[in-house]
């Protein structure tokens, strides 16, 4: 398959956003959501993300082409990174779903990862091990093969911070959730972020999974602390932003630790620009292409109807 990157990505994620909204619209009973949750969200993940990830995959050049997507696991190096990338998720993300829940706090709190996961929240050891393996792990999995793996390469042959500005803007669509669309965009970034520092798209997973259990378990108190609207969600903003800050601060350390390390052992870049461009100019052919912006229209029309 020949397509250009601004083509051919914005068309997967088309379809992947079509079959997203097809499977909404069944009943939950149709699909065995009420009876075994935990199997319907993975059946769910598998057909949106796993199975269209791969299909792309096989028509983009089959195991030659996954090779290039990083799938290798992080460096032990790479770890504290990684550490400050999951606080600064958590803190910087929670700043702005603070903001976002004082000006919409019902479109939060529908959306809320807590709100989503609940039904299937049972007692005993083995309901939780499923419930993080498929309202957690396997999402950060699939989501992040596509995002930092498929997405981010594609991109990445035109320009890189291209790339991680787009990876993130198709990750923030996938969740069809305006209110939430910041907080996710800024992960997406931090995610991407991560995967170049860490030449690794197992890093990414890894973080966006623990992440996922995070916000899965304690998001709720946070929206809580912010529907009252007092001095202690001031004070918790502030403190998450401070935290938000020195994470920032730490992992731009560690990332240029390790591209010294890359530097001094000679290690060749995955992702060459077919071309030296401009960052703004060629930013703005890929947004504005025919195709983005159609599956920008998607988003906001799926959006609304969800």
């Amino acid at each position: 398959m020949k397509f250009k990157q601004t083509i051919a990505v914005p068309i997967l994620l088309a379809g992947m956003f079509l079959l997203s909204a097809l499977l909404s619209a069944i009943p939950a009973e149709a699909i065995g959501a009420d009876e075994n949750p935990y199997l319907s969200a993975v059946i769910i993940q598998l057909v949106i993300f796993a199975i269209p990830s791969l299909i792309f995959c096989s028509l983009r050049g089959g195991g030659e082409y996954s090779s290039k997507l990083r799938v290798r696991f992080p460096k032990p190096s790479a770890i504290l990174l990684m550490v400050c990338a999951l606080v600064l998720m958590i803190c910087g993300g929670g700043v702005i779903d603070y903001f976002m829940s004082t000006l919409n706090p019902q479109g939060m709190a529908e959306s809320s990862s807590g709100e989503y996961a609940s039904f299937a929240i049972e007692s005993g050891v083995f309901n939780g091990i499923y419930l993080v393996l498929a309202f957690a792990v396997l999402p950060a999995v699939t989501e992040e093969f596509l995002f930092r793996g498929i997405v981010l390469y594609e991109y990445s042959t035109v320009n890189i911070a291209s790339s991680v500005v787009l990876s993130a803007a198709g990750f923030a669509m996938c969740h069809f959730s305006f209110v939430r669309f910041p907080s996710l965009f800024f992960c997406g970034i931090v995610l991407g972020a991560v995967t170049y520092a860490t030449r690794s798209v197992i890093a990414p997973m890894i973080v966006h999974a623990a992440y996922n259990i995070i916000v899965m378990f304690f998001e709720e108190y946070i929206l809580h602390i912010a529907q009252k609207n007092n001095i202690s969600g001031i004070l918790l903003v502030i403190i998450m932003a401070f935290l938000a800050l020195a994470a920032a601060s730490l992992a731009a350390f560690e990332a240029s630790s390790l591209y010294r390390v890359y530097s001094e052992e000679n290690y060749a870049s995955d992702h060459v620009p077919k071309k030296k461009s401009k960052l703004l100019k060629s930013l703005a052919e890929a947004v504005f292409s025919p195709t983005f912006l159609g599956l920008a229209v998607i988003y906001i029309i799926i959006a609304l109807i969800i």
